[in-house]
């Protein structure tokens, strides 16, 4: 039997939480609803993947994303978001997703990155 992909979803709306952790039911979620949450979970148990809002109350996913290097240094990270300008260049980010998303979409950009595409 192999392991469960673990991710990581941190989003400051409940809604886009639940939504993403029960499209991801065949992965191991574990869910934060904000960076500081998020960085005491990856400090527990590390997590193939991040994905994550950048706009949160507290510190920004940008802030995330910078600690999270460090405390989990392997995890690829997908950014959600509906305020904030892509930077295509942020070699930080594996995938930019803009809000409002598919599901299909959301699951798409996982796979591929996870897999290396």
């Amino acid at each position: 039997m192999t392991e469960r992909r673990r991710l990581l979803v941190v989003d400051d709306e409940a809604e886009i939480v639940e939504l993403l952790r029960l499209t991801f039911e065949d992965f191991d979620v574990e869910t934060a609803m904000d960076a500081d949450s998020a960085i005491d979970r990856l400090r527990a148990r590390p997590v193939d993947a991040i994905i994550t809002d950048i706009r949160m109350p507290g510190r920004s996913g940008l802030s995330l994303i910078d600690e999270a290097a460090s405390v989990c240094p392997g995890a690829s990270v997908i950014v959600i978001t509906g305020h904030h300008q892509m930077l295509e260049s942020d070699t930080r980010v594996a995938r930019w997703i803009t809000k409002p998303f598919s599901i299909a979409g959301i699951r798409q950009a996982v796979t591929e990155v996870l897999s290396g595409s």
